[in-house]
């Protein structure tokens, strides 16, 4: 269809020109290498609307590279995002647009533009859905209408949704194939890419459109990334990928990660579903509290007021979950060596030399950091606060869980049958503690600042720093005899949540230079590396076949025996090579001596 309409105007296609035709309508040129970044798409642009018609010819064969390997796919896929979300905001976009008719100007959304708006639409849902579950959760919503009948086709929902997101998208796969070369085709097709992990490398794309895509429309600043077409065997070390997938991806997964587990923690799966007079005898006819008959309806009528309205998390959130696993860990299944223990070990080591170095070099963490950030600079203020609404969601989960709190400690606690005086004890020691930690920020950050002409001494600082982390380790300790492991987890939690929320307005503010805000983003760095690095170390060090099956999957099976005896030369040769060296080293000793 869209060759037939003749808006077939894709970037990464060889393009001929009709030579006299280019140059008497102004010549092929463009006016910024940023903003007509895809030169393509803007090619096939002033053709239509300068009524010439942009056709896709089969039978021509231009040899060209293509792109086999995850680095350079997602390259080449924050190229095309980034240039489409400049030619979205561009003139000949609006021209296009305006003066297209119904049907042309559908095939040219859906074939051009309008697949990073459905992308990105995608990824925005995906949000929503879990942001709106745990808002809810947190707000004690979504137990208000469950238990009041006014959220009756939850399920119903949950399971539309799964239906929508996991079963639909495999539906223009078996359509194209189908119509071009058979339905049975197209099944086989489809089980094959299954069987390959292709729906995980396609969501893990989908992440790319959507982060690149985004940036710039808000924030603009659309470059070109080479990315070399060349043979993909070599391994990418973790701190490489880390580079990359950081921002785009890795963030994102453990976010989403995080949110789940909040709804898994204080979403509600069950509600009593009968009156209260089906005990009434039990309560002589005076109508109990509602946490009272929760309590007694939970304990003796089970079975035929709660089971009933059991909703399953798992196909609740499943889709979710996968997406997540997708965004953290899909480079390693798709890199060379990726699940090797001896590589491994090596990209461990050199990711925490990453870590450590302290110069502002591109191979160390400040100048990844510091380039990462950069686009802040150059944005302007209506980017900036958009950004800071978007932001915004970390700090209404802060105050969830804080309202959470204070209504289990001022409402639900007292109302029980069996009340402890210790709500407020507990909850006084849990600030302190908070308290305390800001100090030590602060305690840092002048200990960062003062020098050793100055009055005050580092020996000082360090040992008030010293003081005032004993006395937090103290007030921990005392806060574990009035309060249970589970509700000062969820102190911590939310006090970590409050602090990259403030983290990023800094950011935002343009004062990630700033010692404090360093020194948390490399913390939070080191989390997030640990959480999506961690994993894969344990598979690789308890479940080794899983990376022979990885290789064979990758490669063929000629190219996977030469990995193997490679493997095995190489662990032969290093320790014959060691005692070479040693006796070398033991005769000259013997000779000096």
């Amino acid at each position: 269809m869209l060759a037939l309409f003749h808006v077939r105007q894709h970037y990464g296609h060889p393009d001929i020109f009709d030579k006299l035709f280019a140059m008497s309508c102004g010549g092929t040129a463009k006016a910024s290498k940023g903003v007509n970044l895809s030169e393509d798409i803007f090619a096939g642009f002033n053709s239509t609307l300068r009524g010439g018609r942009v056709s896709h010819e089969e039978f021509i064969q231009v040899g060209k590279g293509r792109d086999v390997g995850m680095q350079q796919l997602a390259l080449f896929e924050a190229k095309l995002s980034s240039g489409a979300g400049e030619a979205v905001i561009s003139r000949d976009a609006m021209r296009m647009a305006s003066r297209l008719d119904f049907f042309r100007l559908h095939s040219w959304f859906y074939g051009n533009l309008g697949w990073y708006f459905t992308q990105s639409m995608t990824v925005v849902g995906v949000y929503f859905f879990i942001y709106g579950k745990v808002y809810m959760a947190l707000s004690g919503m979504d137990s208000y209408f469950l238990e009041k009948g006014g959220l009756g086709i939850g399920g119903t929902l949950n399971t539309s949704w799964a239906f929508q997101f996991g079963f639909l998208l495999v539906v223009p796969v078996i359509a194209v194939v189908g119509v071009e070369q058979g339905f049975r085709h197209g099944f086989t097709y489809l089980l094959w890419n299954v069987m390959t992990l292709g729906p995980i490398f396609f969501t893990f794309q989908m992440g790319t459109r959507m982060h690149y895509f985004d940036r710039t429309l808000i924030h603009g600043g659309a470059k070109y990334r080479a990315t070399g077409r060349g043979f993909t065997i070599k391994h990418e070390k973790f701190a490489e990928l880390y580079r990359f997938y950081a921002f785009s991806h890795f963030y994102r997964g453990v976010e989403l990660l995080f949110l789940l587990l909040m709804f898994y923690a204080y979403g509600t799966f069950s509600w009593c579903n009968c009156s209260w007079r089906l005990d009434a005898d039990f309560y002589n006819n005076v109508e109990p509290t509602d946490l009272e008959w929760r309590t007694r309806c939970y304990d003796d009528h089970y079975q035929s007021c709660v089971l009933p309205t059991n909703q399953n998390y798992g196909i609740m959130s499943y889709s979710l979950w996968i997406i997540a696993a997708t965004w953290m860990w899909a480079p390693f299944f798709f890199n060379p060596s990726g699940l090797d223990w001896d590589k491994i070990i090596e990209d461990y080591n050199d990711w925490q030399n990453w870590l450590k170095t302290t110069n502002d070099s591109a191979d160390s963490w400040f100048g990844w950091w510091s380039n990462e950030q950069e686009y802040l600079e150059h944005t302007t203020r209506g980017a900036r606060f958009i950004t800071g609404v978007r932001k915004l969601r970390f700090l209404l989960v802060a105050i969830g869980m804080y309202l959470n709190m204070m209504y289990n400690a001022y409402f639900e606690r007292p109302n029980r049958i069996i009340t402890s005086d210790d709500d407020m004890l507990t909850y006084a020691l849990s600030g302190l503690v908070i308290v305390i930690f800001l100090l030590l920020i602060c305690c840092g950050y002048i200990a960062s600042r003062v020098t050793k002409k100055m009055s005050m001494k580092q020996r000082k600082l360090r040992k008030i720093k010293f003081l005032l982390s004993c006395c937090c380790f103290l007030i921990s300790m005392l806060s574990l005899t009035v309060l249970s492991v589970g509700n000062l987890f969820a102190i911590f939690i939310l006090l970590f949540v409050a602090v990259y929320w403030f983290m990023q307005m800094c950011i935002l503010r343009l004062q990630y230079h700033h010692i404090v805000v360093r020194a948390l983003a490399r913390a939070y760095d080191r989390a997030v590396g640990w959480i999506v690095f961690g994993p894969i170390m344990i598979v690789s060090m308890f479940l080794p076949f899983i990376s022979s099956f990885q290789q064979r999957v990758m490669f063929n099976n000629a190219f996977t025996s030469g990995l193997e005896v490679s493997k095995l030369f190489a662990h032969d040769v290093a320790p014959a090579q060691v005692v070479k060296v040693k006796r070398v080293s033991k005769k000259k000793k013997n000779r000096d001596d």
